[in-house]
């Protein structure tokens, strides 16, 4: 039963360390709203997926994400993993203290942390689509579930290399375009045969794959502009090989939302889709970096119930 009691997820490393400093002043604003009878904290990459299932066995059903898209992803996964409570009956919202925030980004939660306090507090809520993700790992299957953006290719190296900024402690904007030229320059078009619905869509040489029920990644970029995140579908990006010089010219439309415009890019909207390729290349999933192709995705329609800021309803 759920008793209406809050209990916050938080990462102290996230935004560099900052949440760790800045913890006493918001747990103090969140009881001051009611919102906070209980409080874990992540020590280790998985951690959050742990605490969430011991979390909901003490009888927890809100759960609020503090960190960045890293630790919603782990705090999602908790969640789908368990099978003692039905999904139904959570309620998952984000306090964006993360480097990037794209998840909140879209369903605009302000990144002041008072005002995203009241969206908390206000509880406007909607259910949207989960993505569950069969990929490699280590030469085993595994399954995750994604809320956002997940990529293969170029997009997956990009997260690789700005994860590794992060553990160094350098992150927002310019660690993320570094990472993006550090991953352009070493990337090789991987050849793939793309399947959606069943039926062929893409085969060739793919620079980069982006698949998404969120539309922003990267801190605000946007591989897959049109998606919705409660239309039961997966919208689908394939960026067909091209120059390095070209790809760097066109890296701005990535960011104003154009990228469909470009010649080489391939899009379309399904609810299953499957990538295999020859060359094992690597997987990104809301920006975690977690195996390899084949990779199956499909989509859980309006599975998980979320917080929303108020502009968006």
């Amino acid at each position: 039963m759920d008793d209406g009691k809050w209990i916050a997820v938080v990462n102290p490393n996230a935004a560099g360390g900052r949440v760790a400093a800045e913890w006493p002043l918001l747990s103090g604003m969140l009881k001051d709203k009611g919102l906070l009878h209980g409080e874990v904290f992540t020590t280790h990459r998985y951690h959050a997926v742990e605490l969430v299932i011991y979390a909901l066995k003490r009888g927890f059903r809100r759960f609020i994400s503090v960190g960045g898209d890293g630790t919603l992803h782990e705090i999602v996964n908790g969640i789908f993993h368990q099978k003692d409570v039905p999904v139904g009956e959570i309620t998952l919202a984000v306090l964006p203290a993360g480097s990037a925030n794209d998840w909140a980004r879209m369903y605009k939660i302000p990144e002041e942390y008072s005002r995203a306090i009241d969206a908390i507090s206000e509880e406007r809520t909607v259910m949207q689509d989960v993505g569950r993700v069969v990929y490699m790992e280590s030469g085993v299957e595994s399954i995750r579930y994604m809320v956002n953006v997940s990529g293969i290719g170029l997009d997956a190296n990009i997260c690789y290399h700005c994860n590794a900024a992060k553990n160094k402690g350098h992150a927002g904007k310019g660690a993320y375009v570094k990472a993006a030229f550090k991953a352009l320059f070493g990337r090789r078009s991987n050849y793939m045969e793309v399947t959606a619905d069943g039926e062929p869509f893409f085969s060739g040489k793919v620079f980069s794959l982006g698949f998404g029920i969120g539309k922003y990644s990267g801190g605000g970029m946007l591989q897959v502009p049109d998606a919705v995140a409660d239309d039961g579908l997966i919208n689908l990006m394939v960026a067909r090989k091209l120059s390095k010089l070209k790809f760097m010219f066109l890296f701005r439309e990535l960011f104003k939302g154009t990228i469909y415009n470009v010649r080489e890019v391939a899009h379309r909207t399904f609810s299953r889709v499957t990538v295999t390729a020859p060359r094992p290349d690597r997987l990104e999933i809301d920006g975690e970096v977690v195996g390899t192709t084949p990779v199956t995705l499909e989509v859980l329609p309006r599975a998980l119930r979320v917080v929303v800021g108020k502009d968006f309803m």
